[in-house]
């Protein structure tokens, strides 16, 4: 697959199904309630392995992140040093490309699998880079920050997809206790009819809109409303959203593929 452009346009929509995607959608069966107990459970399990197996390789450092930012919050003063946190950071790539852009960062970084920290500490070792990090599991509630401090910015890029739709407010809830007051969250992740969300099979929904992967590890798609009122309900306002529409297209076999996302920018209030 070949992107053109991360996003082809914005809107406050997602896209309309069609009929093949309706069929698609019917033929989706759910797991077994002990298999979705075991992949709850075992949650940390899977992308541990999931890090140990892919290292750095699997995904894409994100080139376009220190560009969006500045769209997303132009009020930012980004020539000025600022505490930034990538939350559920993987192994930094948000974080790494983002401070080549923006130098003035001081970094925070955690995940809940100690593979991808130790990736991450490694990499900014040998970019002699100082990274605050810790291992943290956003779904348990906490009432303390794991850093000395709380940051300007937080980042949640496809983290919160990950975890159970039961505990997403309690995650939400978290990243307030990791922001400063006026300090912004700023969300990426699956949006409701994505295309991959369509090409799941049988016996791999978990629940409506929520799927396990072939490896254990999950995915969400969030309505954008949904996504909006877990971080207001935790003293959040938010500034902005809207549904992100890109087109990834093989040439090869002359198919397009939809895919769908959500973004938004988050204040603390109180």
């Amino acid at each position: 697959m070949t992107e053109e452009g991360f996003y082809s346009f914005s809107s406050q929509n997602s896209r309309e199904l069609t009929e093949d995607d309706h069929e698609k959608l019917a033929k989706q069966t759910n797991i077994s309630d002990f298999k979705q107990k075991k992949l709850e459970i075992e949650a940390r399990k899977n992308w541990d392995k999931f890090y140990n197996r892919n290292k750095n390789n699997f995904f894409k450092d994100r080139n376009w992140s220190a560009e969006d930012l500045k769209i997303i919050c132009p009020d930012i003063d980004f020539e000025k040093e600022i505490s930034y946190l990538e939350a559920g950071c993987g192994v930094g790539n948000m974080l790494f490309p983002l401070v080549a852009e923006i130098p003035k960062l001081k970094l925070f970084a955690f995940d809940f699998s100690d593979n991808a920290v130790r990736l991450l500490e490694e990499r900014a070792k040998e970019l002699k880079l100082p990274v605050a990090t810790s291992v943290v599991d956003l779904s348990i509630p906490s009432v303390s920050s794991p850093f000395d401090e709380q940051v300007d910015l937080a980042t949640l890029i496809f983290v919160l997809s990950a975890i159970h739709p039961d505990k997403m407010q309690i995650a939400a809830e978290n990243m307030r206790n990791l922001v400063k007051i006026g300090g912004s969250v700023v969300v990426r992740d699956y949006g409701i009819n994505d295309h991959a969300m369509i090409r799941f099979g049988r016996e791999a929904r978990i629940s409506d809109r929520f799927y396990v992967r072939q490896d254990g590890t999950r995915a969400y798609y969030f309505d954008l409303d949904e996504l909006t009122g877990f971080f207001e309900n935790s003293g959040f306002r938010c500034v902005r959203k809207e549904y992100l529409h890109r087109m990834t297209i093989n040439h090869q076999k002359n198919l397009k593929a939809p895919r769908i996302f959500v973004q938004a920018r988050f204040i603390r209030e109180n």
